[in-house]
C-alpha cells in the first residue's frame, strides 16, 4: 500500500475525497486543452446605465414574484400534525376560532374589565376605612 497514492487514505472525509478526485481529473487533461481568452479576462462590462437598470428591475421583479409565490404556499400549507390526542376535529376548530373576535367576546371582555374595576374599588374602600388609624405603623396592616 503506497501512502502517496490518492484515494487510498481510509480516514479521508467526503470533501477531501472530492478534492482528490478533481485533482486526478485535472492531471489527466493536457495543459494545451485548457485555454482562456486573454481579452475577456480582467475586462470591464461596457453596458450602459439603461441596460443595467433594466436588468436590476428584472431581477427585482423575479425576486418579488418568488416571494409572493412563497407567501401563497405558506397560506395553503397544511396544518402541522400534533402529538397524540391533539388532532381531534373539535380541538382543531377551537384553535381556528380562537382568534376570531365577535360580539360575545367583546361583551365578555367588557364584563371582565368591569368586575376587575369593582374588585379594585372594594380593595380601596377596605384600605380607606380608617379603623386602624390610631394604631402604631407596625400594626396598621392588620386593620
Amino acid at each position: 500500500l503506497d501512502s502517496m497514492e490518492h484515494l487510498t487514505n481510509p480516514y479521508m472525509d467526503s470533501k477531501q475525497r472530492r478534492e482528490a478526485e478533481v485533482r486526478s481529473l485535472l492531471e489527466k487533461l493536457s495543459p494545451d486543452m485548457i485555454a482562456l481568452d486573454p481579452d475577456s479576462v480582467g475586462g470591464i462590462e461596457e453596458s450602459n446605465l439603461i441596460q443595467r437598470q433594466q436588468r436590476l428591475r428584472h431581477v427585482a421583479e423575479e425576486a418579488n414574484a418568488k416571494k409572493a409565490a412563497d407567501l401563497e404556499a405558506a397560506k395553503e400549507k397544511k396544518e402541522k400534525k400534533r402529538m397524540r390526542g391533539r388532532s381531534k376535529i373539535a380541538k382543531k376548530l377551537r384553535r381556528k376560532k380562537k382568534n376570531i373576535v365577535d360580539e360575545n367576546t367583546v361583551k365578555l371582555k367588557e364584563l371582565r374589565d368591569e368586575e376587575k374595576e369593582e374588585r379594585m374599588r372594594s380593595k380601596e374602600l377596605v384600605v380607606t376605612d380608617g379603623a386602624g388609624d390610631d394604631a402604631p405603623a407596625a400594626l396598621q396592616r392588620f386593620f
